[in-house]
């Protein structure tokens, strides 16, 4: 693993908040920049020491990013993958966590982001919604299927996959 390792999530609701809150557990030296909607979310995730940087839309700050998470509704995911495509770094990977792996896969390849893409889906969640319900051991012990394109290199897969082990979620 990489010593100094930055995130990026675009959406910290319940499962994008609890994924960065077991990053910031495991992997405390590590940076994170977080954007949501609406700014309550990206405050907490400031104050309560989670992000590092939140910002306040999409932009040029997620270029340092090593690994962004979508953690936006299904179809909003595919939207930031068009403007993503233009800001990450040659070595970014792009991963989500929607439950439909079609649309987004789809997307991907239709723009030109196979080697940068590797979908994901921690099976979690909780009947509670929202950054404040966000816990960095939600997704401890649950199933999280990892869906890489066939262009992504298999040494960012071997990566992420022990990224998902350390949060403690078991990848499949």
């Amino acid at each position: 693993m990489r010593e100094h390792i930055t995130f990026g999530f675009v959406g910290i609701g319940l499962i994008g908040g609890s994924v960065a809150k077991a990053l910031r557990r495991v992997y405390p030296s590590c940076k994170i920049i977080v954007y949501n909607r609406s700014a309550e979310p990206r405050v907490m995730a400031i104050n309560d020491g989670t992000a590092n940087i939140a910002v306040p839309q999409v932009n040029e700050t997620f270029n340092e990013c090593d690994y962004i998470f979508l953690c936006t509704p299904v179809e909003k995911n595919v939207e930031y993958l068009s403007i993503l495509k233009k800001i990450i770094n040659d070595n970014c990977i792009i991963t989500d966590v929607g439950s439909v792996k079609t649309n987004i896969h789809q997307a991907v390849n239709a723009i030109g982001l196979e080697e940068h893409f590797i979908g994901g889906h921690p099976m979690a969640g909780s009947e509670k919604t929202g950054y404040e319900n966000a816990n960095d051991r939600l997704v401890e012990n649950a199933y999280y299927p990892l869906t890489p394109t066939n262009k992504v290199e298999q040494k960012y897969v071997d990566e992420l996959t022990k990224i998902v082990k350390m949060i403690g979620a078991i990848p499949i």
